[in-house]
């Protein structure tokens, strides 16, 4: 299962001890390298480096990063060759922002944290509950 993708991005830095700040995946990250794992996307590391700027939220608190490591997911899956429409592209992101915000309450990454994260685990739940949206999302359409 994705989460189950996502959760050994989420444990990696514990082998870290004192340094695991240094190992820390976000949650884009953990979102986008979980997919590349489990879809097989093929992506070299190069490739997953360009979503480490979406993490909390673009670092500022927007877009939370696990929708948009979500939707880059998304793009590497479906989005066709051009020329092209990308109608089935733009079915599927319509579809995971939805389920996305009807989970979360928001898109928004300072106001999921404000009313969803943990005060203990911080977003990690929230990071599995997003793969397990996703994947579910993506087996409509695989």
């Amino acid at each position: 299962m994705l989460k189950d993708e996502a959760r050994k991005y989420i444990d990696s830095e514990i082998q870290y001890g004192d340094k695991k700040d240094l190992y820390h995946y976000n949650c884009a990250e953990i979102i986008l390298n979980a997919c590349n794992d489990y879809y097989n996307l093929e992506l070299d590391s190069k490739a997953l480096k360009m979503i480490i700027p979406f993490g909390g939220g673009l670092n500022s608190g927007k877009n939370c990063g696990i929708l948009t490591g979500g939707v880059a997911a998304i793009g590497v899956m479906f989005a066709e060759h051009k020329p092209s429409l990308n109608t089935k592209m733009k079915e599927i992101t319509k579809m995971w922002v939805q389920a996305f915000e009807e989970e979360f309450g928001s898109a928004d990454c300072k106001a999921i944290k404000e009313t969803k994260r943990d005060e203990v685990k911080g977003c990690k739940p929230l990071i599995i509950k997003g793969a397990e949206i996703l994947e579910k999302v993506l087996d409509e359409y695989n």
